[in-house]
């Protein structure tokens, strides 16, 4: 599978680990998030610390992820991204409404 869930200190750590998160991914992907977050793993951390590129599809998938969890009074955060990446949260403006951090630590930290 190209992407991971597991839980860590009562935290949801989604792991991506494809260079591109492309429409071939963020079906399953937000179909598993979104099970995941309604099983009660209401905070999520999406790590794309290994994604080199995302396109729109895989962009919606987290929004809807991140809805999910703010429905439910959780939080999606994301972190590690990559220069292009980071570069396309800001083309679209995303990282207005993501909680950005650097590592997973960080943002377990920021619970």
């Amino acid at each position: 599978m190209s992407y991971e869930l597991n839980v860590q200190n009562g935290v949801l750590v989604a792991v991506v680990k494809e260079k591109r998160a492309t429409v071939d991914i963020s079906g399953p992907f937000k179909e598993d998030l979104i099970k995941h977050i309604s099983e009660g793993n209401k905070n999520v951390i999406v790590d794309l610390s290994s994604v080199e590129f995302v396109d729109s599809s895989f962009l919606g998938a987290l929004v809807a992820g991140l809805k999910k969890t703010t429905l439910v009074n959780g939080d999606l955060k994301i972190s590690g991204l990559q220069p292009p990446v980071r570069a396309m949260f800001e083309l679209t403006r995303l990282y207005r409404i993501f909680d950005i951090f650097e590592s997973v630590e960080e943002a377990q930290n920021s619970f």
